[in-house]
């Protein structure tokens, strides 16, 4: 008995000291080091292909690398631009149409305190009066600072856009210089038997992460056709395109699709279709239900992790990282499992 608690205080320790290293390197050390490693998974994940390519073709490895990265990042810069393009069209359309946004709001409100006048004996116009004080205060606390304030972040997005290029740019860099002496360097990491350890960890993570992106590919496609659905027989323009943007947006935690149905279905309350309303809430509640019973199916089984666990490792992520935790934070849950898991290794070759 002495002897058994000894090594197990041993495991435990060891998993601490694991958990606070990975989170010290997820925090400080990942974001000067990520392109490379990402370089790294990227030759691979490319390497069988780069030499088939090279053997059919007989052009070196590395300039093959060099082709295929330079059109992947021109697809994702094209992508990227038609993104911003119909972001900013949309945002200069709501300016546009900004008047009769208001003019379908004071409507609303007015409709509201008079049914509330007539059915509860509350003085209408008094509380008309008290809406439009309040709506004014806040525009007016949204033009003196919240405005202001957003445009002078202008400075902090381009550099965000900036650093995110020379990101792109080192990555790409790094894959080209990489592929040539891919093999070398592997034959010498090779020897060390925390390589092929880690080696194995990342086989791990990527298996489970591959199963969590199907998972969720099959997820978002559900949701998607069923917000595109529900949305085109209710009869709201662009329905289909709004359905489908409110299911790729399921994928974020904790908003998911009511960042798109809720707003629309309060939009149609503020026009008065209340029926219509009604319809967008209850698809947004079908969406819901839709995601808790698909989920533990295909996380649970694909991942072998209960969900509360991904959303344990998310809200912590979040509480360290920041917004960036919404994905650091379940990378280094699995890291941490896959290395405790490991230590028995590491302590039968010691």
């Amino acid at each position: 008995m002495n002897q058994v608690w000894p090594e197990k205080n041993k495991k435990y320790i060891a998993g601490v000291v694991t958990a606070v290293s990975v989170f010290l390197f997820m925090k400080y050390i990942l974001t000067l080091v990520l392109p490379f490693f990402l370089a790294l998974c990227i030759i691979s994940i490319m390497q069988p292909l780069l030499q088939k390519l090279e053997d059919v073709l007989h052009i070196r490895k590395n300039i093959l690398a060099g082709i295929i990265m330079f059109f992947a990042l021109c697809i994702v810069g094209v992508i990227l631009w038609y993104a911003a393009t119909l972001l900013c069209g949309q945002i200069s359309l709501l300016l546009k149409n900004i008047d009769m946004y208001e003019n379908c709001l004071c409507r609303f409100i007015h409709n509201l305190c008079r049914g509330m006048e007539r059915s509860m004996g509350i003085d209408g116009e008094a509380m008309e009066k008290l809406i439009f004080t309040h709506v004014n205060n806040f525009t007016e606390e949204m033009k003196l600072k919240a405005i202001p304030k957003l445009m002078n972040h202008s400075v902090s997005y381009v550099k965000a856009v900036c650093s995110a290029t020379a990101f792109l740019v080192m990555t790409f860099i790094a894959t080209v210089l990489l592929v040539k002496d891919y093999r070398k360097i592997r034959a010498r990491l090779e020897k060390f038997r925390w390589f092929v350890a880690a080696e194995e960890i990342c086989g791990e993570i990527g298996k489970m992460v591959w199963g969590y992106l199907k998972a969720q590919a099959i997820i978002l496609t559900v949701i998607s056709i069923l917000c595109g659905t529900g949305l085109w027989l209710v009869d709201i323009r662009h329905g289909i395109a709004t359905g489908v943007l409110a299911g790729l947006l399921d994928a974020l935690p904790f908003i998911g699709t009511g960042c798109v149905l809720v707003p629309v279905a309060l939009w149609q309350l503020i026009q008065g279709k209340l029926w219509k309303c009604v319809c967008i809430l209850l698809l947004y509640c079908v969406c819901a239900l839709a995601r808790e019973f698909l989920e533990p199916k295909l996380i649970g089984k694909r991942m072998g992790i209960y969900p509360v666990v991904i959303l344990l490792a998310i809200y912590t992520g979040i509480k360290i990282y920041g917004l960036s935790g919404v994905i650091l934070g379940p990378f280094s849950f699995l890291i941490i499992r896959e290395i405790y898991r490991k230590i028995p290794y590491f302590q039968e070759n010691d």
